[in-house]
């Protein structure tokens, strides 16, 4: 065999070669697809808005707070384990907030925070791909899902609109503190960690199949903006005078949400938050991957993480957002997502 031959048997894959920074050895994929995502947007959908000093420093904020929030989260569950608090905080200094981890985990951070102030810019952009067509058909795919009923009327009959209403809307808007918490808390786990890059991987694939392109395939605003969109009333007109009825002793974020998505829709000026979009469910997306995430860890988190996702899956039928089939469709979606990068990552493995 000659010399050249030899080279070429002994050169490793590309999977297996090592990469110099911390940031993407071990995660390249990930990298890879949140930078192009951003990239793309920056200069096919560009938003000045996202340029400017007051973005920075939220996103600054975001990042600092959701690093915070989870080396609290290590710490409490390396107490849980060991009894020890001495021992719990040692290992956060000394482990978590090493040199080599932080390098890697807060431009990991860093780049989940512009990838997700970015998002909204495309999300906003759903109807100039595909108009909003499809609620008449998904509400009617509800109906014939649930023997003749609309779910929210399901649910309404045991649930009713009022404490409950209140309270499940509080709940539903913690969605973003506990997901971005949870994520940077997996930014946080040390050295080259399989598990660590299938949850991010299937992160970002999340943002990037179910909320992108499921979402223009499906364009649709749901049931709480279905009168506004459509005109004259429906189905979901007593949903939503339920939802006002309430608002007026108990104030709810979700009828503010509503009213500043609207207008963000009617008279588009590149504001961060916008973009109206139905099916499927981000919301639901993510918090089943936080459970089947938190399968791999803690017994008591794996139960927190299903418990998180019912509740999130009954408050965006319950205030209006989604139609059930919305969730259904997120959870088979994004289980298809982490069955994937389980594969991906398991051929790519590299021996820990």
């Amino acid at each position: 065999m000659s010399q050249d031959s030899n080279m070429k048997a002994a050169r490793p894959g590309w999977h297996h070669i090592r990469l110099d920074s911390p940031f993407l050895e071990g995660q390249a994929a990930f990298v890879l697809l949140s930078v192009l995502f951003i990239a793309a947007n920056a200069v096919f959908l560009p938003n000045p808005n996202l340029v400017s000093v007051a973005v920075l420093v939220q996103l600054l904020l975001f990042s600092g707070l959701s690093l915070l929030f989870a080396l609290v989260a290590h710490t409490a569950v390396n107490f849980a384990r060991t009894r020890s608090v001495a021992g719990a905080v040692d290992h956060s200094v000394k482990v978590l907030l090493s040199t080599d981890n932080l390098a890697r985990a807060i431009p990991t951070i860093l780049l989940v925070g512009v990838f997700m102030f970015t998002f909204p810019s495309f999300k906003s952009h759903i109807p100039d791909f595909n108009p909003f067509v499809w609620d008449a058909a998904l509400a009617e795919f509800d109906r014939i899902l649930h023997f003749g009923h609309s779910p929210w009327e399901l649910l309404a009959s045991v649930t009713g609109y009022g404490a409950f209403t209140a309270k499940i809307d509080q709940i539903y808007y913690l969605w973003f503190p506990i997901v971005f918490t949870a994520t940077a808390a997996v930014a946080l786990i040390p050295g080259h960690n399989d598990w660590r890059h299938r949850y991010l991987l299937s992160f970002i694939l999340a943002w990037i199949v179910i909320g992108c392109i499921l979402a223009v395939g499906y364009s649709s605003v749901g049931p709480i903006f279905y009168d506004r969109l459509y005109g004259g009333t429906s189905e979901f007109t007593a949903l939503v005078a339920q939802l006002e009825a309430v608002n007026i002793l108990s104030p709810l974020h979700t009828l503010d949400v509503r009213d500043r998505l609207w207008q963000a829709y009617s008279s588009p000026t590149n504001q961060i938050i916008s973009g109206i979009s139905a099916m499927p469910s981000m919301h639901n997306a993510i918090a089943v991957l936080l459970f089947l995430a938190a399968r791999h860890g803690e017994a008591i988190l794996k139960w927190m993480a299903g418990a998180f996702a019912a509740v999130i899956f009954i408050g965006s039928i319950h205030l209006g957002w989604h139609y059930a089939s919305d969730g259904y469709v997120s959870a088979i979606a994004i289980i298809a997502i982490w069955k994937f990068t389980g594969w991906h990552v398991k051929r790519n493995a590299h021996p820990l």
